[in-house]
């Protein structure tokens, strides 16, 4: 068997194919679903924040680029929208 020919374990520029872009794909759609859904952020501090988009964004890897790129705007839109409501919430005027 030729490495060369192997995809490897950590190669984070190729799409997972199967069952694990499936699983991706659901996840990140979910998480849109989620942040749809409410008026109010949920999160409870800067942290957690950072803790979805990361999440989101690792999931991106298991997807062709195209399809990650479409969900991410539709992610970075509904983030932007809770964030400022957050933010706003958390500010020393607020």
């Amino acid at each position: 068997m030729n490495a060369a020919n192997q995809p490897s374990l950590f190669d984070v520029d190729s799409p997972a194919e199967g069952q694990q872009a499936e699983s991706a794909r659901a996840r990140m759609r979910a998480m849109i679903e989620r942040l749809q859904a409410t008026s109010m952020p949920f999160w409870r501090d800067e942290a957690a924040v950072i803790l979805d988009d990361g999440a989101f964004q690792r999931a991106m890897r298991l997807v062709p680029p195209q399809e990650a790129q479409a969900l991410w705007a539709e992610f970075d839109k509904e983030m932007q929208r809770l964030y400022a409501v957050w933010a706003a919430a958390h500010s020393p005027t607020g």
